[in-house]
């Protein structure tokens, strides 16, 4: 796995104009706070980033799901977290030098659990398909766009040909490729990635905080919200966390166990 190389924050003159910023898009299937987003479908429960955690996802009546999309060799958006396919598949390689065919061969599932044998990465026109027929939300993270040059145009193509701009936030650690979507349909909502600090009050860009759990407190959840942000986690899934960033404020948490939290927010009083 390659470092995560963020971009530079865009100076203020050169960032969209906040009131042309779409927010998160809201839940299709519960008012509850915050919301739940399985993190890769359901990665605890079913093999990440595959139709059957999405499946999974949806059958657990969360809000909805984070996934990775990147491109085959021969040009095909794909599915897939890990710039190789050894951890999760039953075959090697970059995805950046297969083609769609063999990508199509590998076994997406059995290392997972052999009841998942088969299993195959899915397309990103096949995502959209199968997650049209489903209420999730999408959340839909751009894995290194610098290896694949025009990924966002092809990504907001998409997401406007199959009509999921209301269900959709693209997120990103690569904040320039973030700026190429807005510019290319300032009508997706989008979101930065953030690993190891919070930005700065000047360096707000877009309506939605996206950070490992561990950098929030509740004065920073609390100051995100007067600079007029959500805020929202990943990747939590220990209940007791949960509860603290509930507490806390939390606007969205990201979990490869849908199914604890589903159970924990159910019982908030």
């Amino acid at each position: 796995m390659s470092t995560v190389r963020m971009s530079p924050v865009k100076p203020r003159d050169q960032r969209p104009a906040w009131d042309t910023l779409k927010p998160m898009p809201k839940s299709l299937v519960s008012d509850r706070h915050p919301i739940i987003i399985g993190h890769r479908g359901a990665k605890g429960l079913a093999p990440e980033n595959t139709l059957s955690a999405f499946e999974l996802a949806a059958e657990l009546n969360i809000d909805g799901v984070e996934f990775d999309v990147q491109r085959t060799q021969d040009g095909h958006l794909i599915v897939f977290h890990d710039e190789n396919v050894t951890r999760t598949t039953d075959g090697s390689g970059l995805v950046e030098t297969l083609s769609l065919e063999t990508i199509k061969t590998l076994d997406a599932g059995r290392r997972f659990d052999p009841r998942f044998r088969g299993e195959r990465i899915p397309t990103l026109r096949e995502a959209f398909e199968f997650l049209l027929q489903t209420r999730l939300l999408l959340f839909i993270e751009l894995k290194e766009p610098w290896r694949y040059p025009g990924i966002e145009a092809e990504i907001a193509t998409l997401i406007r040909e199959y009509d999921l701009i209301e269900r959709v936030q693209v997120r990103s650690f690569y904040h320039d490729a973030l700026h190429t979507i807005y510019h290319l349909d300032p009508e997706i909502a989008l979101s930065g990635l953030w690993l190891d600090r919070l930005p700065s009050d000047d360096e707000v860009t877009f309506k939605t905080i996206n950070a490992r759990f561990q950098l929030y407190t509740p004065e920073n959840i609390a100051h995100i919200h007067h600079r007029g942000q959500l805020a929202t986690a990943w990747v939590v899934n220990d209940p007791d966390t949960a509860r603290n960033l509930i507490s806390a404020g939390i606007d969205g948490l990201t979990t490869d166990y849908p199914d604890r939290l589903h159970k924990l927010i159910e019982l908030q009083p």
